[in-house]
């Protein structure tokens, strides 16, 4: 995820992401992060972004050092950190509960990676539905069926990534989304959904086809997250030629730090 975002820095930066290492040019950590004067104290303006974080370490000691610098990181407003390794999160949950936030995990998620074009012509589905791109009004409807939906900073960081990054949605005969898979600023596929009146019709095979070639020919990486569990959605990965990364560790795709009361 810290190589999507360097490839989003170097794709324009629409996102406003900024880079820190440990040491240059041989480094054992890196820290992608927003930009602090893109970050708003309130979080209300719905043009703001809410902070993220993503990290790549080879040694932990390091990894602590960054994440005690201000100048790198800003505790005091909560943070989003995507694509924790699991024994990395021992120790952002220690300095999360040091800095006086609450925390809560999604995890169990394991890496899938596209790595080839080839024969995805053969999967091309024709859909009776044409294939559109989402604009800022959908963002709502996009959150609502968010696992972590419903706060303004996921409702701003969808709207973001409908205004600057590659997304594809299927509508209906009124201009409706009905299905939609979009990316995100670390270049990961996310927030793919289909109402369920309109499953079952290949929809989502046909955008996540059409967003792989889309992200290919930006040369962008195409890769996602999935829980463990769902077997049903690694299947869909598999035909579509994603492979899965048995060596890397199981990741929290979601970390997300708040304010208590």
């Amino acid at each position: 995820m810290v190589l999507g975002g360097v490839l989003h820095i170097l794709h324009n930066n629409l996102c406003h992401l900024e880079m820190c290492v440990d040491s240059w040019p041989t480094f054992t950590t890196a820290i992608c992060y927003r930009q602090k004067k893109y970050l708003s104290s309130s979080g209300s303006s719905s043009s703001v972004i809410p902070d993220i974080c993503t990290v790549f370490t080879k040694n932990p000691e390091t990894l602590r050092s960054l994440l005690l610098n201000k100048r790198v990181i800003n505790w005091r407003n909560g943070l989003i950190f995507r694509g924790i390794p699991s024994s990395r999160c021992d120790l952002i949950k220690e300095l999360a509960t040091l800095s006086g936030l609450d925390i809560t995990e999604y995890g169990g998620y394991n890496t899938f990676i596209h790595h080839s074009l080839e024969n995805t012509d053969e999967q091309e589905k024709v859909l009776l539905l044409p294939v559109s791109i989402l604009d800022e009004s959908h963002a709502e409807l996009v959150d609502t069926h968010l696992l972590y939906g419903g706060n303004q900073d996921s409702l701003n960081h969808v709207r973001a990534c409908i205004r600057h990054l590659p997304n594809h949605c299927v509508m209906d005969e009124k201009g409706r989304p009905v299905s939609w898979v979009l990316s995100d600023e670390l270049c990961e596929l996310r927030m793919a959904y289909t109402l369920p009146k309109y499953r079952r019709a290949g929809h989502l095979l046909a955008l996540s086809l059409s967003l792989i070639r889309r992200m290919s020919s930006l040369g962008l990486p195409v890769y996602c997250h999935v829980s463990q569990h769902n077997q049903a959605v690694i299947n869909a990965l598999t035909s579509l030629g994603f492979s899965a990364c048995p060596s890397m560790e199981k990741i929290s795709v979601l970390l997300i730090c708040k304010d208590r009361v």
